[in-house]
């Protein structure tokens, strides 16, 4: 299999926020030359990182931040500057949006029912941007329901620190893991969310709301992402049993059998199409997966409590619409770059590791929960209580491969035996 590029990115714990002893702005206590001199240092790394901010008295964010605008200058032909202080009066808004912000907000404050009081400015941006047709800040509008009398900020919580590692190709690599959560409060119960994210982009290239996940399930978002998108290198997964025990729904025969010893169906499938699959070694490598949940988790419940949603498949069409700006025009924190602006890129300049799908690949039989039977005498196989003949290969093993709900095939090797419908009950 390819071996993936890959960029290490560690973020280090933050450190303790000191006064800086000169709090005036960077542009009224050094000279620009002086700036000037220390980036241009710092970037051919005749300074330390440590130095630099030491001689700026700036924190390390800043100092990139100030990195980053100079040579943006420098390749522009521009002339660097320092930025002036903002303009720190009140953002007003237009009659029109400042009434819609009020209805949403009261609405939050006292109509909702599970979410009452719990403000996502986050997601009351991304609602203006679609009413209005362009973009909001969040901090305005959580000053604004602040001056409004709507909201309380709570106390500052402590940073934490974290590592990531990022690939340098689209494709690479796939984060892919499943959300338990109260997604549709009319339901009064848990359902689960499965999510599938390219590491490099961010771009989420799979999602489906389940009542409750199964390999079934899983190889179902696999198989639409990798027939949209094409097979990647790898998928990123934790140690849960359906991707590291041999068990799922819907076939009686039960094992406890770790991979080592026998590959449960989600492994079976990908690497059946020389895809490997990874195990987190620590719930904290599942970082970027858990932070899209979080993401989520902010938005959907709300959204469908808001419009009385009480079917899955209604609460999967808010989940598209939430998805596609997500993906299209949500500007990323980490990257700071929209994800299929960022994949878009990335395949522009070559950095895909995504592989073409060949032509005659069986979707169904890499797909389809798989089964080993014994041929019988009588030429046929025994599967769920009903005998199917195969005529074929008596007193061999063969492979039962089941879509449920719509047909049971028999493979010997990858040569196909026999197909039969099944019955929509089974699942």
């Amino acid at each position: 299999m390819q071996q993936p590029e890959y960029e290490l990115q560690q973020k280090l714990p933050h450190p303790k926020k000191q006064p800086h002893p000169q709090k005036r702005q960077l542009h009224k206590r050094l000279p620009l030359e002086f700036v000037e001199s220390v980036l241009e240092q710092f970037n051919q790394h005749h300074l330390s990182e440590t130095s630099a901010t030491e001689l700026l008295q700036v924190s390390r964010a800043r100092l990139y931040a100030l990195r980053k605008q100079w040579l943006d200058c420098k390749r522009r032909g521009e002339a660097f500057a320092l930025p002036a202080p903002r303009n720190r009066s009140l953002h007003t808004y237009p009659d029109e949006e400042a009434a819609f912000l009020r209805e949403q907000l009261a609405y939050i404050q006292n109509q909702a029912t599970l979410y009452r009081g719990q403000f996502n400015f986050a997601l009351l941006a991304e609602e203006a941007q679609k009413r209005f047709g362009h973009p909001f800040h969040r901090n305005s509008i959580r000053r604004f329901a602040i001056r409004e009398g709507y909201y309380q900020p709570p106390p500052e919580k402590k940073p934490r620190s974290y590592v990531r590692f990022q690939m340098a190709q689209v494709g690479a690599l796939y984060q892919h893991d499943t959300s338990t959560h109260l997604w549709i409060p009319a339901l009064a119960r848990n359902i689960d969310l499965i999510l599938t994210e390219d590491d490099h982009s961010r771009l989420i290239v799979g999602s489906q709301l389940v009542e409750k996940e199964s390999s079934w399930a899983h190889l179902g978002v696999v198989r639409a992402s990798l027939e949209r998108y094409g097979l990647p290198l790898a998928y990123y997964v934790d140690n849960h049993a359906i991707f590291r025990w041999v068990s799922h729904d819907g076939v009686h025969q039960r094992s406890s059998l770790a991979t080592d010893a026998v590959d449960p169906q989600f492994k079976r499938a990908l690497e059946s199409l020389d895809i490997g699959v990874i195990y987190a070694s620590r719930a904290a490598s599942k970082g970027k997966i858990e932070k899209r949940f979080d993401y989520f988790q902010r938005r959907l419940p709300f959204l469908c409590e808001k419009y009385h949603v009480q079917q899955i498949q209604n609460a999967q069409s808010i989940l598209a619409d939430l998805i596609a700006y997500y993906n299209e025009e949500r500007v990323h924190a980490e990257t700071e770059e929209i994800p299929l602006k960022r994949w878009q890129q990335a395949v522009a300049s070559g950095r895909v590791a995504l592989r073409g799908i060949p032509a005659d690949l069986d979707w169904d039989y890499h797909f389809s929960l798989h089964q080993t039977r014994k041929v019988r005498k009588d030429g046929t196989i025994s599967f769920d209580g009903q005998r199917y003949p195969v005529d074929r290969y008596l007193e061999s093993e063969v492979t039962v491969c089941v879509l449920p709900g719509r047909k049971l095939m028999v493979y010997r090797g990858l040569e196909k035996l026999a197909e039969y419908p099944l019955q929509a009950c089974w699942k």
